[in-house]
């Protein structure tokens, strides 16, 4: 866990994740309003969905890190001689990412969180329904970008291929919000409350099932990788 969390560059990605949410969770909270329509009343900076969302990919750096920096100068090798067995490596790497990321979720994400729910006169229940639909949504893209960056051993890769998701979505050069919606980024937003668009928004419950398929799919692969592929 201590590889996991000193690394430079993930100490840098969790110091931009907290400086950018603690930043909208400040502005949300003083009020700052944003016109987009005229004929509209003025927005605050949480009812911008992608704004509020967009930090998560500096987050993801900690679990793409954790899985691809073990094939960067052979130190998947060195692994494998302190840990032979790799079905206990295995089971430690999937319990050591998961509770640095729980760690790093309750610091970076939390506060800020209740700082948007104390400033917009939220209840205690509501408060804690939004906590859990981001700590869901944190979780569950940090396990897919993990299972990524464990199949493709590369940092930059997975970080791309989530990035570009939202991107070519917003293109509109894919004309499918049916099939769109089920992507992770999608399932996400509406696991949140606040889908790109109302055509691709889903319901709670299917954005959640989504969002877990997209995370076991990425995980059970790389598990598989792990026990049998060759260092």
């Amino acid at each position: 866990m201590t590889k996991i969390i000193t690394h430079p560059i993930v100490m840098v990605a969790l110091a931009i994740t907290m400086i950018v949410n603690f930043g909208v969770a400040i502005i949300d909270a003083i009020g700052v309003s944003f016109y987009t329509d005229f004929n509209q009343d003025p927005a605050t900076i949480s009812d911008f969905g992608v704004v509020m969302f967009a930090p998560i990919y500096a987050f993801l750096i900690l679990p793409i890190n954790a899985a691809s920096s073990e094939y960067q100068d052979g130190q998947f090798r060195m692994t494998l001689l302190a840990i032979p067995n790799r079905q206990t490596l295995t089971i430690g790497k999937f319990i050591a990412t998961t509770i640095v990321v729980l760690s790093a979720i309750i610091v970076i994400l939390v506060p800020p969180r209740l700082i948007i729910g104390f400033s917009d006169g939220l209840s205690v229940g509501d408060i804690i329904v939004d906590l859990s639909r981001w700590i869901t949504v944190y979780l569950l893209m940090s396990l897919i970008a993990f299972g990524l960056a464990g199949l493709l051993r590369s940092t930059i890769a997975p970080l791309a291929i989530l990035i570009m998701i939202p991107i070519f979505v917003g293109t509109g050069i894919l004309q499918w919000p049916e099939g769109l919606r089920f992507l992770p980024d999608q399932a996400s937003r509406s696991l949140l409350g606040t889908p790109a668009y109302e055509v691709t928004e889903l319901p709670l419950g299917i954005a959640f099932f989504t969002l877990l398929g997209w995370a076991l799919l990425c995980m059970i692969p790389y598990c598989i990788s792990l026990l049998r592929r060759d260092s």
